[in-house]
C-alpha cells in the first residue's frame, strides 16, 4: 500500500467540488438528462436526516480529507 507524503514540498491532491449544484452542472454538461439525476447534499446519517435525501438514491459520494490519521485497507472492504 501506498504511505502519505506529508512533506511540504509533496503534492497534494485537490478535492472535489462538494457544492450540489455545481456537481449537477457538470454532470448534465456530460450529458446526464435533468430529469434522471441530480446531486444533493446529505446533512448526516441520522434516519431523520436521511429522510430528507430523494429517492431512490443512485450513488453516494464521500468526500473527506485523507490525512496520516486515515488510512485505508482494502481487506476490510
Amino acid at each position: 500500500m501506498a504511505t502519505l507524503d506529508e512533506r511540504p514540498s509533496a503534492k497534494r491532491w485537490l478535492p472535489l467540488e462538494a457544492n450540489p449544484d455545481v456537481m449537477n452542472q457538470f454532470l448534465w454538461g456530460l450529458g446526464l438528462p435533468m430529469e434522471e439525476a441530480e446531486c444533493c447534499d446529505v446533512f448526516g446519517l441520522d434516519e431523520e436526516l436521511l429522510e430528507m435525501v430523494p429517492k431512490p438514491v443512485l450513488a453516494v459520494l464521500f468526500l473527506y480529507p485523507i490525512t496520516a490519521k486515515v488510512s485505508f485497507n482494502s481487506r476490510n472492504m
